[in-house]
């Protein structure tokens, strides 16, 4: 930085740099679609509060880095507001997170699996309240129990097939998530901010397939690992990531 360079300009130039370590941390690990860290982030859903602000703290950074007087001085002299601005991103910055910093953690989500007797995993959810019990087989998740999913079945088959031996693995398309009547679930990558998954709750808001919840996987497809699970209590709330268990407490029902 040139010796004659405005105290301001050198105190944005550094605030900027704050800026763009905080993104690079962000987006460590992932394939950049952007030439800039402070660009991928404008693109990304999770800046929609404050990408006018920072778009414009873009563009002040550029010519202050690309741009001098005839002397080497600064040819802008941002402002004391436009500090506070930066300021402001910074913190708002720090604040964001993934979608995954907000769903009940899979350890602590209530599950089940194929092998399961359906009354077993009925009385845990009446317990605790939960209306979708992800099913887990061999560490991937295959499939979503739910209210909606048995009263279907039910419908099809009667209640006289409700019996104590009935597994949840028997209850067969009733707990897919791929199919194309009942309830919807959609699986995102861990890095997806909660921005996105908010707009994903807003608009599969349907009468009749609503999007029921969210799975946070390694990759963001069906079979994998669960990292994290979210409904729309979580994400369209109070934006505290991971402040309660929301889900589940207990891994497994007995079986």
């Amino acid at each position: 930085m040139n010796a004659e360079s405005s105290p301001n300009s050198e105190v944005f130039l550094q605030r900027y740099r704050v800026l763009e370590g905080l993104l690079e941390k962000r987006y460590e690990g992932v394939k950049l679609s952007s030439p800039s860290v402070v660009i991928e982030y404008i693109r990304d859903p999770d800046s929609q509060s404050v990408r006018t602000e920072l778009d414009l703290l873009r563009e002040i950074r550029n010519i202050l880095s690309h741009n001098a007087g005839p002397g080497g001085e600064p040819v802008v002299e941002p402002s004391e507001d436009i500090l506070r601005k930066l300021e402001s991103v910074i913190s708002y910055v720090k604040r964001s997170r993934r979608a995954a910093d907000f769903g009940t953690p899979a350890d602590q989500v209530y599950s089940a699996s194929p092998n399961d007797r359906v009354l077993h995993v009925m009385r845990g959810m009446c317990k605790n309240g939960y209306s979708h019990v992800p099913v887990m087989e061999k560490g991937g998740m295959t499939g979503v129990f739910s209210s909606r999913g048995l009263f279907e079945y039910l419908a099809e088959r009667g209640l006289d097939d409700l019996s104590d031996s009935l597994r949840i693995g028997e209850l067969g398309r009733h707990i897919r998530f791929d199919g194309k009547d009942g309830e919807r679930y959609i699986f995102v990558k861990p890095e997806t901010s909660i921005v996105e998954v908010r707009n994903l709750f807003q608009k599969h808001n349907g009468r009749n397939r609503r999007l029921s919840a969210v799975f946070v996987t390694e990759n963001g497809v069906p079979g994998e690992k669960l990292i994290c699970m979210l409904t729309p209590w979580d994400v369209l709330s109070d934006h505290t990531p991971n402040k309660e268990t929301r889900n589940g407490a207990e891994k497994n029902p007995p079986n």
